[in-house]
């Protein structure tokens, strides 16, 4: 057993001593360079890497904040413009309420102001009808004689046959003239009433107003002889009344 010899043995002893190998220091220092110098390239890369995804970020950060800016600007407008549609919608009804208000009044107006006038229209038609039944001749007429027809008619109730007889009277007084004085007597008026003051008692305007001396002459007849027939009767015999 002594005298075997393993092969492992044998092949050490034939290698040999180890012995190290020299490495020129140009070939170190250019290793060491490409090291540093891709040190260098990855710290580089990482640091542009890191750069990119900082602007990244914060361009994305940007862009959410404009978008949320511009959501906000949007929102805005759209409340701005929803108030300014309101406010219209507001400013419309108002001019609506308004327009009809003012027709209403102006409508309100021209009905007071023709109820007004049909109620003064009314009012002078009646005042009118009053003062005919009480003087008994439409106003404004401005012949005596067709004055006399009116009175005897609507004041009186006489006929053609009673106006026919003051008529043959005042003829022959005065023929209508409202001035006719008698120079003798001193008779005045239509009637030829003596004194002429008697006719006061119709109204202060004797002198002047042709109604007054009518109806005056027309009492006294009435008052003294029952009608103007029963006075024209009196005078056609007596030649006076």
């Amino acid at each position: 057993m002594a005298g075997l010899s393993s092969p492992a043995a044998d092949q050490l002893a034939a290698a040999g001593p180890v012995t190290s190998v020299a490495v020129p220091s140009e070939v170190s220092s250019s290793v060491a360079s490409a090291v540093a110098a891709a040190r260098d390239d990855q710290a580089e890369t990482l640091t542009r890497s890191a750069n990119r995804a900082a602007l990244i970020a914060a361009a994305a950060r940007t862009a959410a904040q404009r978008a949320a800016a511009l959501d906000k600007a949007s929102r805005s407008i759209t409340q701005q413009q929803e108030k300014l549609r309101t406010a219209e919608a507001a400013r419309k009804a108002r001019v609506v309420a308004q327009a009809k208000a003012a027709a209403q009044a102006k409508a309100a107006a021209a009905k007071a102001r023709a109820a007004r006038a049909a109620a003064e229209a009314k009012a002078k038609k009646a005042a009118a009808a009053k003062a005919k039944a009480k003087r008994g001749y439409t106003a404004g007429g401005g012949d005596p004689k067709a004055m006399a027809r009116q009175i005897l008619q609507n004041k009186y109730g006489y006929g053609a046959d009673q106006f026919s007889c003051f008529n043959n009277i005042i003829m022959r007084e005065s023929m209508w003239d409202i001035h006719a004085t008698n120079a003798a007597s001193g008779a005045y008026g239509i009637p030829q009433a003596l004194p002429g003051s008697k006719m006061a008692t119709v109204a202060s305007d004797w002198r002047t107003n042709p109604a007054t001396q009518i109806i005056w002459g027309v009492e006294y007849m009435k008052g003294r002889y029952g009608s103007p027939c029963g006075a024209w009767g009196f005078k056609s015999s007596h030649g006076w009344y």
